[in-house]
C-alpha cells in the first residue's frame, strides 16, 4: 500500500495516492487501510484546498472517484459537506455496479443542508436515480422516494 505523497498540492496528491492504489482488490484494505488515509488527509485541507478539490474531481477518471465515495461519508471538514460530494461521483459515475453501490446510500442526500445547492443539481439526481433504478428493474424505489422528498424539501 503506497501513502499520501508529501508533496504541496494536497489534491495533486491525493489523486496520485488513489490512482497507485486503484486497483487495490485485497479484502478489506480499502475500508479499514485505505480510507481512514484518505479522510485523514482531506480533513486536514484548508477552505481553499476544499474548493480546489470540489473543483477537480468533475474531471477524475470513475476508477478513482469511486474509491472517494466512501471516505467522503466520514469526512468531518467544515468545509466540505461529504454527502453532497457523494451524490456528485453517483451523478459522474457510469458503471451500473458501481451506481448500484452508490444506491445503497443515496439516501444521505437529505443530509445536504436546505438551499446549499440549485434546484438542478436534484432534478438531475433525480433523473440519474430514476435511471439506474429502472436498469436494476425497480428494486432502488427508496432511493427514488428520497430524491422525490429531497426535491420537494428544497422546494418548500
Amino acid at each position: 500500500m503506497y501513502t499520501i505523497p508529501e508533496i504541496e498540492d494536497k489534491i495533486q496528491a491525493l489523486y496520485e495516492y488513489l490512482e497507485a492504489n486503484a486497483y487495490d482488490t485485497e479484502g478489506d484494505s480499502w475500508y479499514h487501510g485505505h480510507n481512514p488515509i484518505i479522510i485523514s488527509h482531506i480533513n486536514n485541507f484548508s477552505a481553499t484546498e476544499c474548493k480546489k478539490l470540489v473543483s477537480e474531481i468533475r474531471s477524475w477518471k470513475e476508477d478513482i472517484l469511486i474509491h472517494l465515495a466512501d471516505p467522503f461519508l466520514d469526512i468531518s471538514n467544515p468545509d466540505l459537506n461529504g454527502y453532497f460530494l457523494y451524490c456528485q461521483i453517483f451523478l459522474k459515475i457510469s458503471d451500473l455496479t458501481s451506481q448500484e453501490y452508490l444506491l445503497g446510500n443515496i439516501h444521505l442526500v437529505n443530509a445536504i443542508p436546505k438551499g446549499s445547492q440549485p434546484l438542478h443539481f436534484y432534478l438531475e439526481l433525480e433523473q440519474k436515480i430514476t435511471s439506474v433504478n429502472k436498469k436494476l428493474n425497480g428494486n432502488y424505489g427508496f432511493s427514488v422516494e428520497q430524491i422525490k422528498l429531497k426535491i420537494n424539501t428544497e422546494k418548500a
